[in-house]
């Protein structure tokens, strides 16, 4: 087994093990594709629409591509495993580049469950802003059952914000472009980009004022909120409660073995369990990943649901999902619903075609980092140029603009998005360009080719 959460020691008896050829499976996390086997047969990427097979610092590998280009050094079997493919290995499999195997049916032949979208804007007309009545009463029913429950928020903490009431102020990360996330069980604001903390605030460091709010919903207060409504055994599961090592086995453990009535989590509570007794899904926000300015963001959200949705239901026990969405009508939550994912594929393929992103177009991604907000700028608008007067004229430059989070860690971020369908001439030019930069002390640049965000 290989992962990062192994010690030093751990890591070297495992790639020692493999060295010496005691070993016939290596089981990992994505730096296990370099895994020094000598008699590879197979290499199976399970979940393999999965972003975090991108490693998003140097050297920026996706796990998937080094697997392909491994199974055709060796000449063996890639498999490319997901319920949900990404839409660039589902197209190469509608090409005929790949070869497409479909499952039809569930393992173990249960049923998929039925799932209901609940919209929020008439909950919170009624006073329910977390969890809806129909998501309420469902609970009440699953644990008078007992049979056990899985509610999903991809947000950790207690809230997203803490505001003034009196002049608006947000509290914000000093070094970052960010709003500080409030953690009440250790009363700190946190920024979940440079780990910033500072305990917690009772007055506005703007007007003084002690009419501090918190606004927006973690899971601590989603924990919290299940404790004043049930008389359950509640578990949350987010990077909080799984930094020591050894807790994430433990609490899937205890929750196997019923131990636990409710599992709460962020997006790691989505995929890959399996818990014959979990009859309840729910999901709080549904709408958190399509807010996120990517392009990516309809295809997350669609994953993540029907990944998530897949947790129910997965014994002779009939499985219920309920998505609680303030934007019910979105095409991304709706197909999730149905369990259509040959239709969402048609649906986002048309949007993409139109605005020039895979898998009709490659994409890289510049970005221009400096502590030097004026230098940046200017670097930025240079290299913009430099793109556009010497790559292909069909080639599309956008930018530079401010990166999503322009500020972290008191670097301000630029970027240059490219795309192409092929051009000869970019990678000599990446090269000059990254060549030019690496004697620059004062602006950093990196070149992510096929990036997962931008």
């Amino acid at each position: 087994i290989l992962h990062s959460g192994l010690s030093d020691y751990e890591k070297y008896d495992e790639y020692r093990k493999i060295m010496e050829g005691r070993v016939k499976i290596v089981v990992g996390a994505r730096s296990a594709i370099f895994a020094p086997l000598k008699n590879l047969g197979i290499i199976v990427i399970d979940e393999e629409h999965t972003p975090t097979y991108k490693q998003d610092t140097n050297p920026r590998y996706h796990a998937r591509d080094v697997a392909i280009l491994r199974g055709k050094y060796h000449n063996i079997p890639v498999i490319l495993g997901s319920a949900t493919p990404s839409l660039e290995s589902f197209a190469r499999a509608n090409k005929g580049v790949y070869k497409l195997l479909t499952l039809s049916k569930r393992a173990g032949g249960s049923h998929l469950p039925k799932v209901k979208i609940i919209d929020m804007k008439e909950e919170v007309k009624h006073g329910n802003f977390i969890l809806s009545k129909e998501l309420t009463e469902k609970i009440k029913e699953k644990l008078a059952r007992h049979e056990q429950i899985i509610l999903l928020l991809n947000r950790r903490g207690y809230s997203s914000i803490l505001t003034c009431r009196d002049c608006g102020n947000v509290l914000k990360c000093p070094n970052c472009d960010i709003s500080l996330t409030y953690h009440k069980t250790s009363n700190t604001n946190r920024c979940h980009y440079c780990n910033y903390s500072v305990k917690n605030v009772r007055k506005c460091p703007v007007c003084g004022s002690d009419n501090m709010k918190d606004y927006g919903l973690g899971t601590e207060k989603l924990e919290e909120e299940l404790n004043k409504k049930f008389k359950a055994r509640v578990v949350r599961m987010d990077m909080d409660t799984t930094s020591r090592k050894g807790m994430h086995e433990k609490i899937i453990e205890d929750f196997g073995n019923h131990k636990y009535d409710i599992l709460l989590g962020t997006q790691m509570i989505a995929k890959g369990l399996d818990f014959p007794l979990v009859t309840l899904v729910g999901v709080i926000n549904a709408d958190s990943q399509l807010n996120i300015p990517d392009f990516r963001s309809a295809e997350n959200t669609f994953g993540l649901l029907s990944q998530v949705s897949g947790r129910a239901g997965r014994s002779d026990l009939l499985g219920e999902v309920i998505i609680q969405s303030y934007n019910p009508s979105h095409y991304s939550i709706n197909l999730a619903k149905e369990h259509n994912y040959l239709k969402f594929y048609d649906e986002e393929m048309k949007i993409r075609k139109v605005l020039s992103y895979p898998p009709f177009y490659y994409i890289t991604l510049v970005n221009i980092s400096s502590r030097d907000y004026e230098l940046g700028f200017s670097e930025a608008n240079k290299i913009g140029t430099y793109l556009r007067k010497n790559l292909d004229n069909k080639t599309i430059v956008l930018g530079p603009s401010m990166a999503n989070v322009f500020k972290i860690n008191n670097v301000y971020h630029y970027q240059c998005i490219i795309k192409y369908k092929y051009d000869d001439k970019l990678n000599n030019v990446l090269t000059k360009l990254d060549e030019i930069y690496k004697v620059n002390n004062k602006v950093d640049i990196s070149i992510d080719v096929n990036p997962i965000r931008v």
